[in-house]
């Protein structure tokens, strides 16, 4: 009986550790901007995308909410960032998305995808993009001012 209940036992460890890792790969994940493309393209209300860039990147895509990667490392983040919805989040060439994924995931984000290549691998792949002017907001702590397409 002793067999049994060891091999019951491990089976429920494999069971319950499995369970825990597939979560976690459910929950972030890395993918391509052509297949991120499609996925907004579904259900583009249940989709936020945050830039992570630093101040003086060139572009950036339409909408996003633009949270510098020093700012979520210091977790002074707008919390008006919604945590229920899938936040893509990007840079310049995938570096600093990566790590920024990795931080908004272990904050509480219910599911986070990083761009592979960043904003240079989106424009290659025909994504829509923007230059950012002098009146683009950033997150500095405080109020993050948002601007919605006229």
């Amino acid at each position: 009986m002793k067999i049994s209940v060891s091999l019951m036992k491990g089976i429920f460890y494999f069971l319950f550790f499995c369970y825990l890792f597939s979560y976690a790969a459910e929950a972030y994940e890395s993918l391509s901007p052509q297949q991120i493309m499609t996925l907004s393209k579904e259900n583009p209300s249940e989709y936020v995308f945050l830039d992570v860039n630093e101040e003086g990147s060139a572009s950036k895509i339409p909408n996003s909410v633009i949270i510098p990667l020093e700012k979520i490392v210091a977790q002074d983040f707008s919390p008006d960032l919604d945590f229920s919805k899938t936040i893509i989040v990007y840079c310049q060439k995938g570096i600093r998305s990566l790590e920024a994924s990795k931080r908004l995931f272990s904050f509480g984000a219910k599911k986070v995808i990083n761009m592979e290549g960043g904003i240079e691998a989106w424009e290659k792949a025909g994504g829509k993009a923007e230059k950012k002017t002098a009146s683009t907001p950033y997150w500095r702590g405080g109020t993050c001012e948002i601007k919605l397409p006229e």
